[in-house]
């Protein structure tokens, strides 16, 4: 199964029937359905997600990304020794700090230097790989995927405070318990919440 945010909603791409009720179930559909996804989500606010079934996920999800630019990117989930973790403030979004990879750079080695920019926060070890993340978004005109590869890691420096990097947009950094407060909860995306959840599962395994 493949997962997608597009306008900050779920796109599913699998072969069984979901037990969701609240999402549009589209069955087969062709490359013109996935060229029309972003209209048709943007016309219809009232979509929790959807659903796209395929006897082969695997083509439909290849057929989709060829309408795309493919970027990546990287990222992590740290949290310190304290427990709390590190979120950021973003362009008026609370949000987790990540960024394209470099040519020639190592996925591992990019999430950490993207922290290390937008945080100024550093002593990392990586912990464990928490997959990828999946969202669209345009760039002068041009259709982009995004494919951000996530980490989760841990700061040994305690609750050193960070800077901000303000070219990027940022304007806070912030070590906070988990789970955050309603309003962060409500002031960031739906992908972040869904990957600060994983971690969380992920760190109470270790």
């Amino acid at each position: 199964m493949y997962e997608v945010y597009i306008m900050n909603r779920p796109v599913f791409f699998q072969e069984n029937a979901p037990t969701d009720a609240h999402s549009l179930v589209i069955r087969e559909p062709d490359k013109s359905t996935l060229d029309a996804l972003p209209n048709f989500i943007r016309e219809h606010p009232e979509l929790n997600g959807i659903v796209l079934l395929s006897s082969d996920p695997e083509a439909l999800w290849m057929n989709f990304c060829f309408g795309y630019r493919e970027i990546l990117a990287a990222g992590c989930v740290v949290y310190n020794r304290e427990g709390s973790f590190l979120w950021i403030e973003r362009n008026g979004k609370w949000d987790l700090p990540k960024g394209k990879v470099e040519p020639e750079e190592k996925i591992e080695a990019a999430a950490i230097r993207e922290v290390k920019e937008e945080t100024g926060i550093g002593q990392l070890t990586l912990i464990k790989d928490l997959g990828k993340t999946y969202h669209t978004y345009d760039e002068n005109g041009v259709p982009v995927l995004k494919t951000t590869f996530w980490f989760l890691a841990v700061h040994d420096g305690g609750d050193t405070l960070g800077a901000p990097q303000t070219i990027e947009g940022i304007t806070g950094v912030h070590w906070l318990p988990s789970p955050v407060p309603n309003s962060i909860q409500e002031g960031t995306y739906p992908s972040i919440l869904a990957l600060m959840n994983r971690a969380v599962t992920a760190k109470s395994d270790l």
